[in-house]
């Protein structure tokens, strides 16, 4: 059995990460210590094109957008695959060379998820035609 405990610097002095912090900062400090968790367990796997993946519900939140972009370029370093839900979130950092996006969008009483297409090709965010469109727009 392992165990660790994760400590941040703060006010000249190593504390629990438990202690007085923002949520940005709990978080973020558990996120660096999970992508290196994640990035030694799969350098031990046996193939080298096997998948990286990391799926994380809500990521990043309270994170300001200067550490999400950090956290983006720790995934691109550890060379993690990444599936992400957030309410705010897109992945559009330059710090990220490409990503494909699913929008999700729903309205209330109406029972079906619309799904728009986009991509981020390190510099921009582009729409992205839906290949399996069965109807032309009205």
């Amino acid at each position: 059995m392992h165990q660790f405990t994760v400590q941040r610097w703060q006010d000249k002095q190593w504390r629990k990460l438990s202690g007085p912090a923002s949520s940005g900062e709990r978080a973020l400090g558990l996120t660096v210590p999970l992508f290196a968790a994640v990035a030694s367990f799969y350098s031990q796997s046996g193939s080298p094109h096997s998948p990286r993946l990391v799926l994380l519900d809500e990521v990043f939140a309270g994170i300001d957008d200067s550490a999400r972009a950090h956290c983006m370029a720790l995934i691109r370093e550890f060379d993690l695959d990444f599936v992400v839900t957030s309410e705010r979130e897109w992945g559009c950092y330059a710090e990220l060379p490409g990503v494909s996006i699913c929008h999700l969008q729903r309205l209330e009483n109406i029972d079906a998820v619309h799904v728009s297409r986009w991509t981020w090709d390190g510099r921009a965010k582009q729409r992205e035609d839906d290949p399996n469109r069965r109807f032309a727009d009205a």
